[in-house]
């Protein structure tokens, strides 16, 4: 879809048309089951609402509901350590799950782009977080679909 979106566009983003502008991410949780905990390596999931783990393994991202700038999306980030600072210190273990991200055209409010961001602007991602250097720290993806899980680190804090 992002690739789609971007051929339709006047100014063609060569990143965007050939790979959806794919990235790799981070994305923290918790984990309120015993998933992972016992020697046994038990992949069963659990169905407790609290674990979000397992709420992100069964359904997709779907689940995120995470608000900026009035758009409802999936925080991501550049970096394994960063991605504990949206959950705070929550009761569980925390986990890290490393994601393939469709990121498409992003909006930095950095830039200066005319563009409001709504459903209606062509943006797939918008830039919450950057670093002097430019490299985007942390990128909030509007479409929960774009969000592929593919490796998952306990971490034990």
């Amino acid at each position: 879809m992002a690739r789609t979106n971007s051929e339709k566009l006047p100014e063609k983003l060569p990143r965007c048309l050939a790979d959806g502008n794919e990235l790799l991410r981070f994305h923290g949780t918790i984990i309120a089951c015993s998933l992972g905990m016992n020697d046994d390596y038990s992949n069963t999931l659990c169905t407790l609402d609290q674990c979000g783990l397992c709420q992100i393994l069964r359904h997709g991202f779907c689940i995120i509901k995470q608000e900026f700038n009035d758009a409802v999306g999936v925080l991501t980030t550049s970096s394994s350590e960063n991605a504990f600072d949206p959950i705070g210190s929550s009761d569980g273990r925390k986990c890290v799950i490393v994601c393939r991200v469709i990121a498409g055209r992003i909006y930095n409010p950095l830039q200066e782009i005319q563009e409001m961001i709504n459903d209606d602007s062509g943006f797939d991602s918008l830039v919450k977080k950057i670093r002097a250097e430019s490299d985007i720290e942390e990128l909030f993806v509007l479409n929960p679909r774009a969000i592929l899980p593919c490796f998952v680190a306990i971490y034990k804090l």
